[in-house]
């Protein structure tokens, strides 16, 4: 019996083909080619997705893990220096704007000093009070007396 199915088990596939299969669609080509010249075909999405998921899961997982707050309370402000939008005398009310977290706030200040804020004037935010806060203005002071 010839070519049964004895024979055709006991033939053993050539163990190095001469020449490859014919690319099924340009894609396939172009990567043949570049493997050809030096260059590594880019991966399948699937094989990038499974490579870069442990990165994927690490980074969700440092960010869950960071302060997520982006309220602005008042005791965030104190300490911080601004700009005097709506000048003031001692004990009254005022405007100011400070610069917290990337973005600008105008908030309700009084003077703490003799001598009237006036529009322009660089304040530093000493406390606050209720919905206000006490600004005293900055001065540049320098640690050696001047000539």
């Amino acid at each position: 019996m010839v070519g049964g199915p004895l024979e055709r088990a006991d033939r053993r596939p050539d163990p190095l083909p001469l020449a490859r299969p014919a690319p099924e669609s340009r894609r396939h080509a172009r990567n043949h080619r570049r493997s050809v010249l030096g260059f590594r075909p880019l991966p399948s999405p699937s094989t990038l997705d499974s490579l870069l998921r442990p990165l994927r899961l690490l980074l969700r997982q440092w960010l869950r893990l960071q302060p997520a707050d982006s309220l602005v309370r008042q005791q965030d402000l104190v300490g911080l220096t601004g700009e005097v939008l709506l000048g003031c005398h001692r004990d009254q009310r005022g405007l100011v704007r400070l610069r917290v977290r990337d973005c600008w706030i105008d908030a309700r200040a009084y003077g703490s000093d003799e001598r009237p804020l006036l529009r322009g004037d660089r304040v530093l935010v000493l406390h606050h009070q209720d919905d206000h806060l006490w600004v005293t203005r900055l001065e540049a002071t320098y640690p050696w007396p001047s000539p």
